[in-house]
């Protein structure tokens, strides 16, 4: 593919996205880089967009680069390490190691470019604000760091821009901060713009619940009691907030807005009681219930897992996940293939460009990149993990496919997987192999394939684009998302007790013991949470409790801390069902659970969760000890 053919097709997926949410070429490009330069790459492809703009680009559209596939040069990955563990230590709390950090970054990366200036200052700023910096200090922090990309006069005009994440986030710090005090109105503008986006609502959830949570804030701060202020209208502004947390499985600033749900509600009730009308008193006290329910239970958790209940950064929206260094890739995945580098380049490049390539000493071009990748059964293209398309509304479909699917709706979810087949090429490997794994578990759910039949086919899905006994050997391995996904569900129709399973869970693990050891942990938790899963369930299984109570601590720690929902109930029925097994073999665990009162606790987080299957399975567990 020629440089100018990948600016090009870049570009066409740019159009397509910008033209289906409404977004000018002036309001893409405001404050970020020329409008020519956009049309040169669409024209021309002689220019391409770096990391961090392809980045601010994207969100401006409304979406996040959580599920794509980011494979940089060696300089490019380098830089994007040194960011990661800034993050990694500012959400741990390790303050100093952050400091140190970022200044060595700021020695080391152009910070007078606008994009660099911006995540240098955010981060300069969370770290002073840990310190106990003054509220001066911070607001010129935040102000200067908004301005990099949105220019002072334009803060107030909200409704003419295309804004990223970041943005508006570095907007609301920027209002808290500011000399003249808060205004809850500017939090209410920044609500109702998000509100009334295009935005995606993985984009939408990373910020929508602290634009909420600042503006209800700052109105019960300010309110006085002979002021007329609408209880019910800010109450729904929380429960849209606290549906979309539950919808994408995300907890940003939820204990927060929980906690004041009831003081809301509290001082509703006592307006409406007034007023005569008892039954809205009633919903009311409904709410208060529940939302306590939950508060209490968060609350618990954090406390247990000594993680701080309140959501102090913003690092969450910097981590650039499913990152990989291109040279790194195309060298392991060779070796795992068993290729020589004349036999991989043949007809690409050079033997010598190739070993310099591997060596790390050139960057390669993106053509000669795109077509060793391909030989190596790995997309080329700038792509989603699980599809190679252009068409935003396959990306659409696949997530209403998960959501069926996550409901055990099977009928609905493979009738949206034909839908998708027809829109996609299934020419393209990874098309076919996301399409057919999907197809296969959806019949293996539905209980028409026995065990043994599914895991045939499920390695035929996977030896699409690698045969599984490069995975096997010992070595480096690179596997793409959608690779992994086939390994995970054969598993699930494996023997857990047995050597197979055992080996499979080992290798997916030593993928991912880097990238924990480096500090990384955020940019490979999507993937990493599922894999770590299954190796605790492993070592539970063999009767390795310690270990496998570890991974659940481990994932738990990581859950509070990434403020990410989906597997907490997972974790604490694993730990549940280890003490309880424990007990049973006469083996003393570290401690005692009481049963009920833990499969409570799961219950209540498969709900807030939106989980109903493994809730209904929690509620037949609870049942059955309870006729003991």
């Amino acid at each position: 593919m020629r440089k100018a053919e990948y600016g090009r097709q870049f570009y066409q997926f740019f159009r397509k996205l910008r033209k289906e949410r409404g977004v000018t070429l002036q309001q893409l490009c405001y404050g970020l880089c020329s409008m020519g330069a956009v049309q040169s790459m669409g024209e021309k492809g002689d220019w391409m967009p770096d990391i961090l703009l392809q980045d601010c680009l994207m969100e401006r559209m409304g979406i996040v680069e959580e599920d794509y596939v980011n494979l940089l040069n060696q300089e490019e990955y380098r830089h994007w390490e040194a960011r990661m563990q800034i993050l990694h230590c500012i959400t741990f709390g390790e303050t100093e190691r952050a400091e140190a950090l970022l200044g060595a970054y700021e020695e080391t990366c152009d910070i007078n470019k606008p994009l660099e200036r911006q995540f240098y200052l955010a981060m300069k700023a969370q770290v002073r604000r840990s310190r106990g910096g003054s509220g001066e200090e911070l607001s010129a922090l935040f102000e200067e760091a908004a301005g990099m990309t949105v220019p002072r006069e334009a803060w107030g005009k909200l409704s003419k821009l295309a804004l990223s994440v970041k943005e508006l986030n570095l907007l609301l710090e920027a209002e808290k901060y500011q000399r003249e005090g808060e205004r809850p109105q500017r939090y209410r503008e920044v609500a109702d713009y998000i509100e009334g986006s295009g935005m995606e609502n993985i984009a939408r959830v990373r910020i929508y619940p602290k634009a909420v949570y600042f503006m209800c804030r700052c109105m019960l701060q300010n309110r006085r009691e002979d002021a007329e202020w609408d209880g019910e209208a800010l109450l729904g502004y929380c429960r849209r907030a606290v549906a979309l947390l539950r919808q994408n499985k995300r907890m940003y600033y939820l204990w927060e807005i929980l906690d004041l749900m009831g003081k809301l509600a509290a001082l509703t009730a006592e307006k409406m009681r007034g007023r005569g009308q008892g039954e809205k008193v009633q919903a009311l006290e409904v709410l208060y219930q529940e939302q306590a329910e939950w508060k209490n239970a968060l609350v618990e958790l954090y406390r247990e897992w000594k993680v701080p209940r309140e959501t102090t950064d913003f690092c969450y929206l910097y981590v650039m996940k499913n990152v990989y260094c291109v040279n790194d890739v195309i060298r392991i995945r060779r070796n795992m293939f068993g290729l020589s580098q004349k036999e991989l380049c043949s007809g690409i490049c050079s033997v010598k460009t190739l070993r310099r390539l591997e060596q790390g000493s050139t960057n390669p071009h993106r053509k000669t990149a795109a077509q060793l990748l391909e030989r190596l059964g790995i997309p080329g293209e700038f792509t989603r993990t699980e599809l190679v398309t252009e068409r935003p509304e396959a990306w659409r479909l696949m997530e209403q496919l998960h959501d069926s699917m996550n409901k055990g709706e099977w009928e609905a979810a493979d009738r949206l997987r034909v839908y998708i087949q027809k829109m996609v090429s299934m020419e393209i490997p990874l098309n076919r192999q996301t399409l057919m794994r999907e197809a296969l578990l959806i019949r293996w759910r539905k209980g028409e394939l026995a065990a043994e039949e599914y895991c045939t086919r499920m390695q035929e899905v996977l030896e699409l684009t690698l045969p599984c006994h490069t995975v096997l050997q010992e070595g480096k391995k690179f596997l793409t998302g959608e690779e992994q996904s086939c390994i995970l569900n054969w598993m699930q129709g494996m023997d857990g007790n047995s050597e197979e399973y055992l080996l499979w869970t080992r290798r997916l693990e030593e993928i991912y013991q880097p990238y924990i050891e480096a500090g990384l942990w955020e940019g490979i938790w999507n993937m990493y949470e599922l894999v770590a899963e299954h190796v605790g369930s492993a070592c539970g299984d063999r009767g390795d409790y310690d270990r496998a109570d570890w991974y659940r601590g481990f994932i738990l720690r990581g859950c509070l801390y990434f403020r990410r929902m989906g597997s907490i109930h997972h974790s604490l029925y694993d730990r549940w069902r280890n003490n309880d097994m424990q007990k049973r073999r006469c083996i003393l665990p570290d401690r005692t659970l009481d049963e009920e009162e833990e499969l409570s606790k799961c219950i209540l987080f498969s709900i807030l969760a939106e989980d109903r299957r493994s809730e209904d399975f929690y509620r037949r567990k609870l049942e059955a000890i309870r006729k003991r």
